[in-house]
């Protein structure tokens, strides 16, 4: 039968408003539209003269994990316990798993960790623990890399001279010593902010000892401004906040990231994505407001979003107040509100009015969340506005934490000057680099006669330091911390130390002359002192499961609004900023963190959620300051379609250059233009442009503090254009899908009217049959049977007892990049380097696409105020795959329970599947990272061929390396899968009960996932959850037109808007683009008629796979 040739309805409507990943991407500029058409970048397919040197320098630290020596292997002195039952004797191949703790300043996050042979090699969290439930960040998904850092530290030194462990020891008894007899006059610590109970304990030892001491604290992303609030308005100067998402229905976000940079972002994750998780048209969800100066995750996952300054934080939190009636007429609180509240323009009051509306009408299950970098003034505003809207105690406590006695950095520089210290001691943290730039520490530490430095890398601080003590990395050192709750977590050493280091609080166990010094016995004597009557027994249990429920006190104390006016009476709003008067907001960098993790590839190839920048940091700026700097300037249509406003030519971003002075210190960097900002605040990421650091580290992009003071923001900032440009290495253009219903969503009340909403969108609703017949099929008979509706030919029955699939909830995933950070992990995928990031050829098996949309037809200006949309995308395992019918040797196929497997020993790397994949998911090995020394890779067969034997057992073992030539993709993480089965099947023993149990099998991503929006599972199981998932009316398959059947589908996002609000829309941002641009306007659908007109013969959104 003759077919007729099928045309797609979109194509004529490319050029009208759409979801858009990047502003060529909206401005279809010539140079997007030649790079989309193309499967790889322009100079991806091509083999080019790079920069070896530094190529080969960032390739050593991804494949020298493991190569440091047999010393690796050693098993620590003090047994550690395993997380469950495991053989009487470890069984080869087999992994065991123990608990541990990621101490990160005020937090430490349970987890466990996955070791071979009695080596690390892959991070997972605690899933018993109930506030993480298993949930990770992509810094701590990264630590193994760190642990196995070429580059850290590796002898103990005093100036330029190594020296031995009992040379340290000797260093630090004579310490003690030393200043015994001046009862600590003299001496000084500067540490960073920890919750680990035993350097509590010993830090109030230390301060008992040496009472005439100086102990300081200092970190470069501050969190201490609540507790100072909590101080003032309470009296008790051991209170803090802490949040509790789960009991919130309404939530304001005022400048704060809770769902990624502030401390307890992963329980705050869990907690709001269980209101959001909505399972049919009758579920309830909460809805968030979020008013902040840069575009966050969480700002990206909000209802209803504003742009305010950071200085303007304070008078809006002013205005909620107001509206609340907490500053009556005549009392000394409105006489301090008004006219902070005064400050604001038109539009930001009559928004904030309406959310206080929503928030008042949700009291006791609201929820007002301060960032944590924002003033006393601010977190003390927030306080008694939850305690007017009845969430004291519900959504928000004040609980007690000790953190002991603690002066400042400003205070021990003081002291330094004065000429008071004549010992500082170091533990961690780079205050040479970080400190606030009004202290010129480097010259400080100059002038103090014996400066004693505990370090995990020789850098900026260490150059300075009399003594250089190695520090252990927190997978090879005893310890203990707490969780965001108060919960205390057992850190267990993994490994014994590669070096020979030593932690915080051997350290300072050795100042005091403790007789066990030991990490172990200093842990076991916290735990004693806390448990008066717990022995060995106890201990062991709470190794065992890795944490104690130990929650913060929840204290009884009032809010003084008396207090709060007293707070606020010194407090001036400074001016809203202009062109001329920037403010300057400094964020930490959602990869290298302050700079901690600046010599980790796999953190600084993660590409940044927002920017999508990778390998540098950028002076991020508004859409509406760069016209005004003549960046963005209209051609002569006064059109977008021609502008390259961020400059990309060939797939690379030539940013402009410019200077920013503030207060006469100035730094300059690469722009990166970004919609959703303050229009005059320009945005600048921590943590780059140091000056010592590893070979990963070196070079990467521009450091902030050079003109940071210590606060989060500074004002009346000017910036210039230098002329020159800057090679920015981001990935927001790289395997583009485009001109479809990618990304579907719909609000909460259209969502109830019409639950099928999401199968009236894309071409499934257009387009030849995919099941014919065979739609009413159930999910299990169409996974196995595969019918035959639309394709070409027949296809065979899938006769595996599983059938694998997965779901992924777009109404939940945050883009917090946990997922690539496991699946790189987990899967030996390699780092390629900045270079080759900027030609297309990064490898990560899953990305995220971040979507903008704005709902506008004016294309004459770049959209402020857009919506963002993320959405995960790995190989979707087709079940029609159209990979598998152009391979020449058969190198990826299918098997009988569905996956599109890969043979790697087959492929030829023709890069046919990739050419022929809808989705663009597959990743080419331009290089033979595995087999070639890394300083000899270009050189090809004339180098000596290989892995090194500690290398291969740094991997995990139970996933092949690739070669040079050869294709890549996800497999659904094969290898657990089997590892399952077998598991399963060993169990069975001559039963037919072989089949996996619902959940016994996590793939990494699914594991990592903070938000659970991941799920796999087998779809043969009808019982199983993502089988319910599949079923659910939300659920869609991406491209399902094209008859490729994906067995990984996604669930549409819900938005819960508020009709009161200024900025209410009746349909989301991006489905307000895909209706304009696909079908035009839904009054008049001339070209293909109503939805109501589609036949039987066009796609079927029942069952399996929509």
């Amino acid at each position: 039968m003759k077919r007729a040739p099928y045309n797609h309805p979109e194509t004529a409507a490319q050029s009208g408003p759409r979801y858009w990943r990047s502003l060529d991407d909206l401005s279809q500029s010539p140079e997007f539209l030649a790079q989309v058409e193309r499967e790889f970048g322009p100079e991806a397919s091509e083999m080019n003269e790079v920069d070896r040197r530094h190529f080969f320098k960032i390739m050593a630290a991804s494949f020298a994990i493991g190569g440091l020596g047999f010393a690796g292997c050693r098993r620590p002195d003090a047994h550690i316990l395993p997380h469950s039952k495991m053989p009487e004797h470890q069984i080869p191949g087999q992994a065991l798993y123990y608990a541990t703790g990621f101490p990160l300043r005020g937090e430490t996050l349970p987890l466990l960790i996955e070791t071979h042979t009695g080596r690390p090699t892959k991070v997972e969290g605690n899933a018993e623990h109930p506030g993480y439930k298993g949930g990770t960040t992509r810094k701590a998904q990264a630590a193994i890399l760190d642990l196995y850092d070429p580059d850290r530290a590796t002898s103990h030194t005093k100036g330029s001279s190594k020296i031995s462990n009992a040379d340290v020891d000797d260093l630090l008894a004579s310490l003690g010593k030393k200043y015994a007899g001046t009862s600590g006059a003299g001496a000084a610590v500067l540490a960073e902010s920890s919750s680990s109970p035993t350097r509590l304990r010993l830090k109030k030892a230390f301060l008992a000892a040496f009472p005439e001491a100086t102990w300081a604290e200092f970190d470069a992303i501050d969190s201490s401004n609540a507790a100072v609030a909590a101080a003032k308005l309470t009296g008790n100067e051991q209170l803090k906040p802490k949040y509790d998402l789960s009991k919130a229905a309404r939530i304001l976000a005022v400048d704060a990231d809770f769902l990624d940079e502030e401390e307890g972002s992963v329980q705050f994750s869990k907690q709001f994505s269980a209101g959001r998780k909505v399972r049919s048209s009758k579920d309830s969800m909460n809805r968030l407001y979020s008013v902040e100066s840069n575009f966050s995750l969480t700002g990206a996952m909000a209802d209803h979003r504003k742009r305010l300054a950071s200085s303007q934080m304070v008078s809006f939190l002013a205005a909620i107040a107001l509206e609340l009636d907490l500053g009556v007429e005549g009392n000394a609180l409105g006489s301090v509100l008004t006219p902070l509240a005064s400050t604001l323009d038109a539009d930001t009051q009559e928004w904030a009015a309406k959310c206080a509306e929503d928030l008042s009408s949700h009291k006791g299950e609201s929820l007002v969340f301060v960032g944590q970098h924002l003033s006393p003034e601010a977190h003390g505003l927030g306080l008694l506005i939850n305690e007017k809207l009845g969430n004291l105690k519900k959504t928000v406590s004040l609980v007690a934490v000790d953190n002991g006695a603690t002066a400042s950095i400003q205070d021990l520089a003081a002291s330094i000057e004065s000429g008071s210290v004549s010992s500082l001691v170091i533990l961690g943290g780079n205050p040479v680099y970080n400190a606030p730039a009004g202290l010129d520490f480097a010259s400080l530490l100059d002038s103090v006669e014996e400066v004693v430095r505990l370090g995990y890398y020789s850098d900026e601080t260490s150059e300075k330091a009399s003594y250089n003590i190695l520090q252990a990395h927190f997978l090879e050192a005893w310890g203990d911390g707490r969780t965001y709750g108060g919960d205390v977590v057992a850190q267990q050493p993994m490994i014994l130390p590669l070096f020979d280091g030593l932690s915080e609080i051997e350290v300072l166990a050795r100042i005091l002359g403790e007789a066990n010094a030991d990490g172990y016995s200093l842990v076991y004597a916290t735990f004693q002192g806390a448990n008066a009557d717990a022995g060995k027994h106890a201990f062991d249990g709470f190794l065992n499961e890795g944490f104690s429920a130990s929650a913060y006190a929840v204290a009884n104390n009032n809010i003084s609004g008396i207090e709060l006016a007293e707070l606020l009476s010194d407090y001036s709003a400074p001016s809203a900023p202009s062109k001329d008067h920037l403010e300057v907001r400094f964020v930490n960098d959602p990869s290298v963190d302050d700079g901690r993790f600046i010599n980790n590839g796999w953190l600084q190839e993660c590409p940044d959620p927002m920017t999508k920048l990778t390998w540098d940091n950028a002076i991020i700026v508004s859409p509406r300051f760069a016209k005004d700097l003549g960046i963005v300037a209209p051609d002569s249509a006064n059109q977008i379609a021609h502008k390259n406003p961020n400059k990309v030519r060939d797939g690379i971003q030539f940013a402009s250059v410019a200077t920013i002075t503030v207060d006469g210190r100035e730094v300059t960097g690469a722009i990166h233009i970004q919609p959703g900002l303050d229009n005059y605040t320009v945005v600048l990421p921590l943590g780059y442009g140091r000056e010592k650091t590893g070979r990963v580290g070196t070079g990467s992009g521009f450091s902030a503090y050079a003109i940071r003071t210590a606060t989060a923001f500074v004002t009346n900032a000017t910036l210039a254009l230098t002329g020159a440009e800057y090679q920015l290495a981001e990935t927001q253009e790289h395997w583009s899908m485009e001109g479809r219903a990618i990304v579907r969503e719909g609000n909460l009340d259209d969502y109830a009217a019409d639950p099928s909403f999401v199968h009236a969108m894309g071409m499934e609703s257009h387009s030849p049959a995919i099941y014919g017949d065979a739609a009413d099929m159930s999910t299990q008979e169409k996974i196995t049977k595969t019918p035959r509706g639309g394709s070409i030919y027949e296809h065979p029955d899938l006769t595996g007892v599983h059938q694998w699939g997965m779901s992924i909830d777009l109404n939940v995933c945050t883009g917090c990049n946990s997922c690539v950070i496991a699946c790189q992990s987990e899967n030996n995928i390699p780092i390629v380097g900045r270079d080759q990031v900027r030609r297309g050829r990064e490898m990560h098996w899953i990305r995220l696409d971040r979507y903008f949309s704005s709902g506008a037809t004016d294309k004459t200006e770049i959209p402020e105020d857009p919506q963002v949309s993320v959405q995960p995308i790995a190989c979707m395992q087709c079940e029609t795959a159209p990979c598998e019918t152009v391979c020449p040797v058969n190198a990826t196929v299918h098997d009988e329970e569905g996956l599109n497997a890969m043979a790697y020993n087959r492929c030829i790397g023709t890069r046919y599947c990739a050419n022929n994949c809808p989705y663009k998911v597959r990743r080419f090995n331009f290089f033979d990272y595995q087999q070639r020394q890394l300083d000899k890779l270009y050189l090809g067969p004339l180098a000596p061929k290989g892995m090194p034997e500690l290398v291969q057992m740094a991997q995990n073992p139970d996933v092949s390396v690739r070669m040079r030539g050869v294709m890549e993709k996800c497999t659904f993480c094969v290898q657990r899968i089997n590892q399952a089965k077998i598991a399963q099947q060993a169990k069975a023993g001559d039963s037919d009960d072989v089949r996996v149990r619902d959940g016994a099998i996590k793939v990494a991503c699914e594991q990592a996932c903070p938000t659970d929006a991941i799920v796999f599972g087998d779809l043969k199981d009808p019982d199983s959850r993502v089988s319910d998932l599949f079923d659910n009316e939300r659920t869609y398959s991406l491209l399902g037109y094209l008859n490729t059947r994906p067995r990984t589908t996604f669930m549409a996002r819900i938005r819960n808007p508020n009709p009161k609000m200024p900025d209410y829309g009746d349909l989301p941002l991006s489905t307000v683009e895909y209706n304009n641009a696909s079908h035009g306007s839904h009054d008049s659908h001339d070209s293909h008629g109503s939805h109501d007109d589609h036949s039987d013969s066009h796609s079927e959104p029942e069952g399996g796979n929509h």
